[in-house]
């Protein structure tokens, strides 16, 4: 009699347990769903060359979550390829402000300020972006720096 109450407490906990691990997934996926949801389509429309379209799917991913950085670095990008080199500056720094330690968000601010004719700093931002691990600003660093 008590292998069989045994049992049946193990098994009663196992589901309890795998229903609670489904409910936190489930809670995850509805916090993170609507802005990533979003953000993604503005990757996607970017991707497509359509950058206007682009900052309207980043500015409803930032309206929806305030400190998604990275879509401040996303918008940030747009705005650049958009030759609004002043407005993916600020969007970079306030990607950056939020979180300093994605190295994408100081290569948008690197390349925007050196088009806007700040070389030093662009370049000051560039190799902050290569030392934080963004390996694509390696080659910007010797295109554009060197």
């Amino acid at each position: 009699m008590d292998s069989m109450k045994k049992a049946i407490l193990i098994v009663v906990g196992a589901v309890l347990a795998f229903l609670l691990i489904r409910m936190f997934i489930i809670i995850a996926v509805l916090l993170s769903t609507p802005h990533s949801e979003v953000h993604k389509e503005g990757l996607i429309t970017g991707h497509k060359g359509n950058w206007e379209e682009a900052i309207t799917h980043f500015d409803k991913a930032i309206e929806i979550r305030p400190h998604h950085e990275k879509a401040y670095t996303s918008r940030a990008f747009a705005k650049y390829k958009l030759g609004d080199y002043h407005g993916a500056i600020n969007d970079s720094k306030i990607a950056i402000g939020k979180y300093p330690f994605y190295g994408e968000s100081y290569a948008v601010l690197g390349m925007a300020e050196l088009n806007s004719g700040q070389r030093k700093d662009g370049c000051n931002d560039l190799n902050q972006a290569l030392e934080l691990g963004y390996i694509k600003a390696k080659e910007y660093i010797n295109q554009y720096c060197n």
